[in-house]
């Protein structure tokens, strides 16, 4: 097992662990609480942890389909928003473009391709104004794209490289 595995086993099974935990603890009792807590947040996070490493993997496997055989420059977990829907899937970046694709467990499947010379801006966002994981994309037109990413200031860097040589 890797180092991202076990930093999504931690960071989502133990506020999950803490949340459920609470929740039991009130509903049940305290004892009940701490015990269905531990137990939950061990649980989610470890098939949440799968879940990413799968996708990883399946993702990887497929990046010369998705970008047709161009070098992918950087990847990653990523969401993007459709809407009020944050679809999950993988981000990938070649030299020529951005491309988006859904894994199968969204309500709203679909790959989306923004060609590098159309971006206008890209900058780091708070998803909700609070949580600092977000990209923005400004396209020509005045479109704006929105993902969720690990490292979104390297993404930035890497972005703007790739904008600049056009």
């Amino acid at each position: 097992m890797n180092k991202d595995f076990y930093k999504t086993f931690f960071s989502a099974g133990i506020p999950f662990g803490i949340i459920m935990g609470l929740f039991f603890g009130i509903s049940k009792s305290i004892y009940g609480g701490i015990a269905s807590g531990v137990i939950s947040g061990l649980l989610f996070g470890l098939i949440l942890s799968a879940f990413v490493e799968i996708q990883k993997k399946k993702f990887k496997k497929i990046s010369s389909e998705v970008t047709n055989g161009k070098k992918v420059i950087m990847d990653g977990g990523a969401n993007h928003f459709k809407g009020a829907e944050g679809v999950g899937g993988w981000l990938y970046l070649t030299s020529q473009e951005l491309i988006f694709k859904s894994h199968a467990f969204n309500v709203q499947k679909h790959e989306t391709m923004i060609p590098l010379e159309q971006i206008i801006e890209v900058k780091t966002v708070s998803t909700l104004g609070l949580i600092p994981n977000g990209l923005q994309i400004v396209i020509s037109g005045g479109i704006i794209e929105k993902f969720v990413v690990t490292n979104r200031k390297t993404w930035v860097k890497k972005l703007n490289d790739e904008i600049s040589s056009f």
